[in-house]
């Protein structure tokens, strides 16, 4: 097997875990056995390009994401509005979606956050460390970090801690709309 090819599965795997898909739903939004996914990632087999080309696009990445040897610098990637593949979460009262690119390891994640008048997102302790940054673009916003509160106009911004419980609240009748920056703090290998 080339090295091309071993490097595949180690690609695949990082790419279905960074966008938090398990093998059985990326099988099924590509349309490729969970078992031959399995073997893709573990550099049993060498899929074809029709393969290759099904998983990327279930990924929503180019197909030379997946068989380059380095990742190209100076890469202009576009995340158009219309691209539910993006939108990480939607209820009636909260919308969360990602802004950067899904490829990118877990360092830094950066999300619009749409908040409908007493809609609130509510999160659960990060790794230890974990920062993020909120930007408010509308309405008002309570954020809450451990035991700390603070309410957030727009035009308002607030660096918290997200390694212990955190909250975003909608603090007004109306709307509210954020950018938030998820840091993670580098960890040793």
């Amino acid at each position: 097997m080339t090295k091309r090819m071993e490097k595949l599965g180690q690609k695949l795997r990082s790419h279905r875990k960074t966008t938090g898909l398990t093998l059985e739903q990326l099988s099924n939004l590509a349309g490729v056995s969970k078992a031959m996914l399995s073997q893709i990632e573990q550099n049993k087999i060498n899929p074809t390009v029709a393969i290759i080309l099904k998983i990327s696009d279930a990924l929503n990445i180019s197909i030379t994401e997946l068989i380059e040897d380095t990742v190209q610098k100076n890469i202009l990637r576009v995340i158009h509005d219309s691209d539910d593949h993006y939108t990480f979460h939607k209820s009636p009262l909260c919308e969360i979606r990602t802004l950067s690119p899904l490829s990118l390891e877990k360092s830094i994640e950066f999300y619009r956050i749409k908040l409908e008048a007493t809609g609130e997102l509510r999160s659960e302790s990060h790794f230890s460390g974990t920062q993020e940054i909120i930007h408010v673009s509308k309405g008002k916003i309570k954020v809450t970090s451990g035991i700390e509160t603070i309410t957030l106009s727009k035009g308002d911004s607030a660096h918290y801690n997200a390694g212990v419980p955190h909250c975003l609240q909608n603090q007004g009748k109306t709307s509210a709309e954020a950018f938030l920056i998820v840091r993670y703090q580098e960890r040793s290998a």
